[in-house]
């Protein structure tokens, strides 16, 4: 009988996506992959290691897998935290670091042998392994390892190392491949998007240039890239995002209002820089959707710092606001300094969450009557409901029975801060009008003033 494997996949899209190439490269070797822990042989956990509540989180339930079931961990945690404190948890006989590819298969074979398989090093992810996608209409495509940066904070370049860029060409045919799978959505992830390809004398926007010619219908959505990076491409972000075939969303982290802090983080840029990018974008794409990151409490940061990130947010209006409160993790700076009271913490981060929604609210309620093009690309999490995306990248929800993957005309009755609620008007859209409301949604404006 086939070893059956149960993946727990935490983390990031880039993780999460290796975790879907580690299942599928062990599906392709004869291995099933089962939906619950009670029918494996063996648990596959696939761990994220940026906060201190994720690894908590993990290692809680690391420790409580069934004691009949064989364990291999992979991911960036490992690495952070070492191998030593993972088997003061559980005593695991398999160990392997992030963008492990195929080297998970020798890890599962060995443990599954009644071996030991323990190697944080050797592994690299590749684009065109087998993949088994959580969902079936989105690929998660991981564009580069590693990041260019050295965040006083950050303990994922630790794990994952400097920048390694995958082929422009190797992307596209794994882009190519994905849509002829029935892919509708396409993300492009890494740790940081907007240094693609410095390594290899390529740029991001050389990609999306080539990823824009490819056929299908599809769209792409464009994951986190760091301001410092934008302000080196930023010419051809924006006329990239002008295309129809990308979301009209970018996810650029602020982390701070305060360059004193920025400065402290080593961000490598301005509060100023982060809003022209901001400006620039609204200005010549005025649907797009602005999500955004916060680190509140970092050690150095006084009343007064904190005070310029409200404010910044105030005028900025990020329609997605990521709030994260500061966590000291290994091996780095941050981690040595004196930490603030988890009190003053706790306070700041309720003030940001407030705001947050007061922001959330206002950018959300423009889109009340709003009507067009929308792909729908997941379940919702209430009973029978479907969520749908614009091309703003908004959730819309949606109660009507309407198949995954397909394109629709939605008009949109009310909203919530996290999301809108709407009404299917056509489900039966050939794709010459699927291309003619792309056409027009590119050209399309929305007041949110």
């Amino acid at each position: 009988m086939n070893s059956r494997i149960f993946l727990l996949n935490y983390g990031c899209a880039v993780n999460r996506a290796e975790g879907e190439a580690m299942a599928g490269v062990l599906a392709s070797r004869g291995f099933t992959i089962v939906d619950s822990e009670d029918d494996a042989d063996l648990v596959l956990v696939n761990t994220c290691g940026v906060k201190t509540p994720t690894e908590n989180k993990i290692l809680h339930r690391l420790k409580n897998i069934r004691r009949d079931k064989e364990i291999v961990v992979a991911g960036c945690l490992p690495r952070i935290i070492g191998v030593n404190r993972i088997l003061e948890v559980r005593n695991v006989k398999g160990v392997i670091g992030p963008a492990a590819g195929e080297e998970v298969l020798k890890a599962v074979q060995t443990v599954l042998s009644g071996g030991r398989y323990i190697r944080l090093d050797g592994g690299d992810f590749n684009n065109l392994l087998p993949c088994l996608r959580e969902n079936p209409v989105i690929r998660r495509i991981v564009i580069s390892q590693g990041c260019l940066g050295a965040c006083s904070y950050c303990a994922t370049r630790l794990a994952r190392g400097r920048l390694r860029s995958y082929s422009v060409e190797e992307i596209v045919t794994s882009i190519r491949r994905s849509v002829k799978d029935g892919v509708r959505e396409v993300w492009l992830s890494s740790q940081d998007n907007s240094v693609y390809g410095m390594d290899r004398g390529s740029s991001i926007v050389e990609l999306l240039e080539k990823i824009a010619e490819v056929e299908g219908l599809f769209l792409v959505r464009i994951g986190m890239m760091n301001p410092r990076g934008v302000l080196n491409h930023l010419d051809g972000i924006v006329e990239a995002l002008k295309n129809k075939r990308f979301f009209k969303f970018i996810h650029i982290p602020l982390q701070s209002g305060s360059n004193r802090i920025l400065e402290d983080m080593n961000r490598g840029y301005s509060v100023e820089d982060f809003a022209r990018i901001i400006l620039r974008l609204r200005k010549e794409i005025p649907k797009i959707s602005v999500e955004t990151d916060v680190i509140v409490g970092y050690p150095t940061e006084s009343r007064e710092d904190f005070e310029k990130t409200l404010e910044a947010l105030r005028t900025l209006e990020p329609d997605f606001l990521n709030i994260s409160k500061f966590y000291a993790r290994p091996g780095t700076s941050a981690s040595r300094l004196p930490q603030l009271p988890s009190k003053i913490v706790a306070e700041r981060s309720r003030i940001l969450s407030k705001l947050a929604l007061e922001i959330k609210e206002k950018r959300s309620s423009a889109w009340v009557d709003w009507e067009g093009l929308a792909l729908v690309d997941e379940k919702g999490i209430v009973p029978v409901s479907l969520i749908a995306r614009n091309m703003s990248y908004r959730p819309i929800v949606l109660k009507q029975n309407v198949e995954i993957g397909s394109f629709i005309r939605v008009h949109v009755t009310s909203h919530k801060p996290n999301f809108l609620v709407g009404e299917v008007v056509d489900k039966d859209l050939d794709e010459a009008e699927v291309i003619r409301l792309l056409e027009k949604e590119n050209h399309a404006s929305i007041s949110l003033s």
